[in-house]
């Protein structure tokens, strides 16, 4: 894998960390306790569709076109949120690894590179810890001290 996509694939794991740390690190309730939102207005729900927009990029690397449909997960206890995203994050590094930045991905019609590709993925997962984080304090629920120390969080 060529050093650029090391770069974001570090990047990515940044962010992934945050969120398995809001799983692993938070009670029940409050993965369940509602945001002020329409749709997505848990945590857990966050990280569902997390799991299925991740599994479109992922997908999207085999078949060198993003498409934006998936399955409906009915497993999502905390073992089975981070067991999806271990067996994502590691197609998704199995996947890249023989790419050398010159792939792109036909993003409904237009052809992105595959840097763009993955860029968009690491924005969306940092859109979402953003709305995470500014729900939790929203609603009143405690930000666990590892992901309070990562980001540079105040109380």
């Amino acid at each position: 894998m060529i050093d650029s996509l090391k770069g974001q694939l570090y990047d990515w794991q940044y962010g992934r960390n945050i969120i398995k740390g809001f799983i692993n690190e938070l009670s029940e309730a409050d993965l369940d306790k509602p945001f002020p939102r329409k749709n997505l207005n848990s945590l857990r729900k966050q990280c569902v569709e997390l799991i299925q927009i991740q599994s479109c990029y992922v997908n999207a690397l085999n078949t060198r076109k993003i498409q934006f449909e998936y399955d409906s997960i009915l497993d999502t206890s905390k073992l089975s949120l981070l067991s999806r995203m271990d067996a994502l994050d590691t197609h998704l590094v199995e996947y890249l690894e023989p790419f050398d930045g010159s792939e792109t991905i036909d993003w409904f019609g237009e052809q992105w590179n595959i840097h763009r590709h993955i860029s968009a993925m690491i924005g969306h997962e940092q859109m979402h810890i953003g709305q995470i984080v500014a729900f939790c304090y929203a609603v009143g629920i405690q930000i666990p001290e590892e992901i309070k120390r990562t980001m540079a969080l105040s109380d």
